[in-house]
């Protein structure tokens, strides 16, 4: 079983990333990100507030922690860390508010991800090799398309 729909439990794979400094241009990333025809769950949306996230990311996105309740989602919250690449890239803009979108390279190359990112008006724009995390929908949630 992979550990998420779009990085391999053994390999991981390719995302692009950039922080946004409000909702707006966040959803803005988001919809040009979706006229290219990325999909949902290939996208993860990361704030400091699960509910702004969630709020986010509507139906367009994932958010770490989506679709968990309860004792679930308080158990998420201490197992399930930000990997070390996201936390070491944007630890500072998360902890400052801005929201971090995350783009698996499934159905586009990461560089082409990242010029969409770049071009929603994202900073700190960058791309590199996952290993597995919870960033994206598990199997079971992402399919079929």
């Amino acid at each position: 079983m992979a550990a998420s729909s779009y990085l391999p439990d053994v390999a991981g794979g390719m995302v692009a990333a950039a922080c946004f400094a409000d909702d707006a241009s966040a959803e803005k990333a988001l919809a040009i990100l979706a006229d290219s025809d990325v999909r949902p769950p290939e996208i993860s949306v990361i704030a400091r507030d699960g509910v702004r996230a969630a709020r986010i990311a509507g139906g367009h996105a994932w958010y770490p922690g989506k679709d968990e309740r309860g004792a679930a989602r308080m158990l998420h919250r201490v197992l399930h860390r930000l990997p070390k690449a996201v936390r070491d890239r944007y630890r500072s803009e998360l902890a400052d508010g801005s929201v971090v979108i995350v783009a698996a390279a499934g159905g586009q190359p990461a560089d082409t991800l990242a010029a969409l990112l770049s071009r929603a008006g994202g900073r700190l724009v960058d791309q590199w090799w996952q290993s597995p995390a919870d960033l994206f929908a598990p199997p079971e949630l992402a399919g079929p398309f």
